[in-house]
Formats: C-alpha cells, sequence, structure tokens
C-alpha cells in the first residue's frame, strides 16, 4: 500500500510535501494506512474564496485494499479555523479506486519532464467516472533530489509489478 500510495499520490513517510510546512506523518490502523500533513492555504484573503479566514489547510490521504491488487484512496481536506494550525472545520473528501488488475504499463517516462506514466481500462475511477491513461508527474522539492526521487518512484512501480503483474503488456 504504501508503494501505491507513493507513486500515485507522492506519500512518503517523513517526506515534506511541496509548498507545505509538516512532513508526511504516516499512521497505520490495521489494514489501513494515513498519511497527513499541514500547509499554508493559498485561498487566504480571497474575496470569493469560501475558505478565505483559514490560513493553513490539512490533508488525509488513507488507503486501503479491499481486494488483491484494488486500492481505495481517500483523500480529506479540512480547512483551519483562522491561524490556528490545530483547530479545523469540517472535512471534505474524495474517494478513488485503483484496479491495478487492469493496468497494462505502469511506467516512468523521462523527457522534458518526468512522469509516472499507467495505463489500462477503467483502472482508475472516482465518483465522476473512470480513467484509462494517467500521467503523474514527477516533483521534487529541490532540482539535485530529482534524480533520486525518480530512482525512488521505478524502485516502487518494481515492488508494485512483482505483486500486481495487472494485464499482459
Amino acid at each position: 500500500m504504501d508503494a501505491v500510495a507513493f507513486v500515485t499520490g507522492g506519500q512518503q513517510e517523513d517526506a515534506i510535501p511541496q509548498g507545505f510546512e509538516t512532513r508526511w506523518r504516516r499512521t497505520v490502523r490495521g489494514r489501513e494506512i494515513e498519511y497527513q500533513s499541514i500547509g499554508p492555504y493559498a485561498g487566504f484573503g480571497q474575496a470569493n474564496d469560501p475558505h478565505r479566514d483559514s490560513r493553513h489547510v490539512r490533508i488525509g490521504v488513507t488507503i486501503t485494499s479491499p481486494k488483491k491488487c484494488v486500492f481505495k484512496t481517500v483523500v480529506t481536506t479540512e480547512y483551519s479555523k483562522g491561524e490556528s494550525k490545530g483547530s479545523f472545520g469540517a472535512a471534505t473528501s474524495e474517494a478513488t479506486t485503483l484496479d491495478l488488475n487492469k493496468v497494462r504499463r505502469l511506467d516512468v517516462e523521462e523527457g522534458d519532464s518526468a512522469n509516472v506514466v499507467i495505463e489500462g481500462t477503467a483502472w482508475m475511477c472516482k465518483e465522476g467516472g473512470c480513467q484509462d491513461n494517467v500521467k503523474i508527474a514527477i516533483s521534487a522539492p529541490r532540482e539535485e533530489a530529482l534524480a533520486r526521487t525518480i530512482q525512488s518512484k521505478r524502485h516502487a512501480i518494481d515492488f508494485i509489478r512483482k505483486a500486481c503483474p495487472g494485464l499482459p503488456r
């Protein structure tokens, strides 16, 4: 589950998400892993933003595996009450189902920018429907860390491929 969270969402214990203030905190509860981080809220003070009084945003990512090679991620977003880093309003959430049994290509593409490429038929589904082909940008907080991040993604992809071979390539 950690490899899937890292490859598809960038969550990695103790890593600082780009633009955030706190490291991803990882918690394991039975067959569920949760990552959480707090960062500055970009919409602070903008007149038409419903959360304009919020100085911070807390992101939580929970990943479970209801069956072999099928993963469910739930991303929750909470906005701070004013400048507080400890008091947050009601959470909103978005669930995604990732069925790696339907994937025929899982790879890293390098070029002008590096991406994880995942291709299959309806392998990634949200409330609004399913996607077949997905490109996920690979980034690092500093340019010199990018090569190491790409190598880490390749290693995680190899691990996923062994556990979930997907469809014939």
